[in-house]
């Protein structure tokens, strides 16, 4: 079990520099588009409807419901993982890794009861051809 934990932590930095990375990547890129489309809007090109219409078939795709079932699933999983570590360990770690499975568990419960009211209003909506 201790190899395993010096291997884990051998490899967080990596994982949470590869994490950063990718998140300015993320936002280099964001700048840079909206950069060009303000720049494009400015001069009057062409360019520029087809810069927003990029933009909304982004949104489209993304739908109404961004990811919260995901989420929710994935902070539900690692709240029994954590709850399952527990169980498993042989000494007194059972309480204190229950109760750090509750705060993932009821997050993921709450994004999942959210997405189902999301959902439900919706379809009222629709419903009703509000």
């Amino acid at each position: 079990m201790i190899q395993v934990i010096e291997l884990l932590s051998g490899f967080m930095p990596w994982v949470l520099l590869l994490i950063c990375v990718i998140q300015v990547l993320r936002l280099a890129h964001a700048t840079l588009l909206h950069l060009t489309l303000r720049k494009a809007i400015s001069v009057d090109a062409p360019i520029a409807r087809d810069l927003v219409d990029k933009i909304d078939q982004r949104m489209e795709r993304q739908g109404e419901l961004p990811g919260d079932d995901r989420n929710g699933l994935v902070l539900i999983a690692l709240g029994l993982a954590i709850a399952g570590f527990g169980l498993i360990q042989q000494d007194g770690m059972l309480r204190s890794m229950l109760g750090a499975a509750l705060f993932p568990l009821f997050v993921g419960i709450a994004l999942l009861i959210r997405r189902w009211l999301v959902e439900r209003a919706i379809a009222s909506e629709t419903a009703t051809g509000e």
